[in-house]
């Protein structure tokens, strides 16, 4: 941890990955920031900012993504992480 700050719903807190091995050795720490949101007197990770770039707001476009690709169709969101279970369970 790196640091922290308030944030209206909870906190954020900063992290850094040192990438020591090869090959991404000498290209520098990447910065991984945790958005915490508190909940029943109990803080929860609500998104993970990668160098700037929002989880949460990748996976809403993933989605996004999914629902114009299937005619506006909400449902086809269901379709495809049933797809993903099914994936991650045959591993």
């Amino acid at each position: 941890m790196t640091g922290s700050r308030p944030d209206p719903d909870g906190a954020i807190v900063f992290s850094e990955i040192t990438r020591a091995s090869a090959p991404w050795a000498g290209h520098g720490p990447i910065k991984v920031d945790w958005r915490l949101s508190a909940r029943d007197g109990t803080y929860k990770i609500s998104d993970i900012l990668i160098d700037g770039f929002s989880m949460a707001a990748n996976g809403r476009s993933q989605l996004e993504g999914v629902v114009e690709r299937n005619g506006g169709r909400a449902q086809a969101i269901l379709a495809v992480m049933r797809q993903q279970i099914a994936s991650a369970s045959a591993r």
